[in-house]
């Protein structure tokens, strides 16, 4: 009977341990896919939002591409004000959309995850490798209309614009023409999607004397088309290093934002918590993306 009650209590010391080890293998939590979070943002950032899914649903990368969606940046901004999104990663809103936000009583935490730049785009087979800040004012205010006066071809310039309240519309309002009204560009010169611009500055190769912008890592790695490069603003050339580290003029953060009564023990907050760790970070690296600097 003695060796009985010994030998019960060993069992039962065996199975605590056991569910004690259960427990600690359960510490890694999985997430399924049909809980993830209503994430939106800007076109530029869906690379970056495909590797983050794939990595927190452990969900094949194709997989995660294909269910990745964006409305792009202005419209990401007002459904989560509107409580259609959960979680955004995105560029700056236009002005239009922050009073919007700041007028709601919907309140948002906004962090800064990474860094890329609004860069201007030619022809490869143009002269003119360098503007100065002040050269694409004048371009875009219409005080210079001919390459020639930049030392370029005698060629009319077409300057594109983006359409108002774009992602990249905003950018180069904010910084590059800042104080400085460009002029209202008719329609022919105002392209509705990124994609769109880059399609219709590949157009004019033949003639070369298009210019327009998108965001670095949109014209770089997402829609890079051939006969289009990159031109250098104020002698700097933008690449992930002059763009890393701070060189390039006109840089921009892009966000991770979540409503500020988001609960704790949520989807949402996990995933945001997730996207800050630093296997988030590591993501971020992974999709080509520059990371801000702490």
């Amino acid at each position: 009977m003695k060796s009985f009650k010994l030998t019960l209590l060993a069992l039962v010391i065996l199975l605590t341990a056991a569910c004690s080890n259960t427990k600690t293998v359960a510490v890694t939590e999985t997430h399924m896919a049909e809980n993830y979070p209503r994430v939106d943002g800007s076109t530029a950032n869906m690379p970056m939002m495909a590797q983050i899914r794939s990595s927190f649903l452990s969900e094949d990368l194709v997989e995660s591409e294909n269910n990745t969606e964006v409305t792009t940046t202005d419209y990401a901004w007002r459904n989560l004000i509107n409580g259609n999104a959960d979680l955004l990663l995105v560029y700056e809103p236009s002005s239009e959309t922050k009073k919007i936000i700041d007028e709601s009583p919907v309140k948002l935490k906004v962090t800064p995850i990474g860094v890329d730049a609004l860069v201007f785009i030619v022809n490869q087979n143009n002269k003119v490798k360098n503007l100065t800040t002040e050269n694409i004012r004048d371009i875009y205010t219409e005080k210079i209309t001919n390459w020639k006066d930049l030392g370029g071809e005698d060629q009319k310039i077409e300057a594109y614009q983006r359409v108002l309240n774009s992602g990249s519309q905003t950018l180069f309002l904010n910084l590059v023409m800042k104080d400085v009204k460009p002029v209202d560009a008719p329609v022919k010169y105002r392209i509705e999607g990124m994609d769109g611009l880059i399609e219709t500055l590949a157009s004019y190769n033949d003639a070369g004397n298009s210019i327009g912008y998108s965001v670095f890592y949109y014209a770089k790695k997402m829609y890079a088309v051939p006969g289009l490069e990159l031109i250098s603003v104020d002698g700097i050339t933008p690449s992930d290093e002059t763009i890393g580290n701070g060189q390039y003029p006109f840089l921009n953060q892009y966000y991770l934002v979540i409503r500020e009564d988001t609960p704790t023990d949520s989807e949402t907050m996990k995933l945001y918590n997730y996207i800050l760790s630093d296997k988030g970070k590591e993501d971020i690296k992974k999709a080509g993306y520059i990371p801000v600097k702490k």
